[in-house]
């Protein structure tokens, strides 16, 4: 009886060891560009333009068979541009600033690409023509993309986020945050180790 405790135990420390063994973690550096917009909702003699601006920061990539997790820590700039036509045009630029925490789940169809989407969590930093709340949630999706060759430590993200939020303080209008990113990602593992 003693024995067979034994080798269950032994089996399911063995099935533990080889799981965890099978889970691969890297972490990258990012930086991109962001086109992104505030879209209105209410009463408003505004029109939303979008703006470039960008996002930096760091992930961390953890890979089991083809399923993969990667948080995130990104600064990132969002807002937009309000333009009013007419006979008193105004453009007033929005800068929203964000501490923001992306948490995708991905799949890997085929190697070198994994298909993402999750929530993303921002805090807004305080900077002039900011966002009337501080908090903000949206949903992430988009692809990685693992390039190869010379520039296998290299990987390439797109992304769209779609804020949930109302982040306006204007009792007549909401405004919710949209916007698309383009990233390179610098890989930190060792050649052979790559995902």
């Amino acid at each position: 009886m003693l024995k067979i405790r034994f080798f269950l135990l032994g089996a399911f420390l063995f099935a533990s060891v080889s799981s965890f063994a099978q889970l691969q973690g890297v972490f990258g550096l990012k930086v991109g560009a962001s086109s992104s917009k505030t879209a209105q909702e209410g009463v408003t003699p505004y029109i939303s333009r979008y703006k470039t601006a960008f996002h930096l920061g760091g992930i961390y990539r953890l890979r089991y068979h083809r399923f993969v997790a990667q948080p995130e820590f990104l600064l990132s700039v969002k807002g937009g541009t309000f333009k009013r036509l007419g006979t008193n045009p105004q453009t007033i630029r929005n800068n929203y600033n964000y501490l923001s925490l992306p948490l995708l789940l991905g799949w890997v169809p085929t190697e070198g690409l994994v298909l993402q989407a999750g929530p993303e969590f921002s805090y807004a930093l305080d900077t002039p023509n900011g966002p009337g709340k501080k908090q903000d949630t949206g949903i992430a999706i988009g692809a990685h993309y693992d390039f190869l060759d010379m520039a296998d430590q290299f990987s390439l993200h797109l992304r769209y986020i779609y804020g949930l939020n109302n982040v306006s303080s204007n009792p007549i209008v909401e405004y919710y945050n949209r916007t698309f990113q383009v990233s390179v990602v610098y890989n930190f593992y060792k050649k052979g180790k790559k995902k």
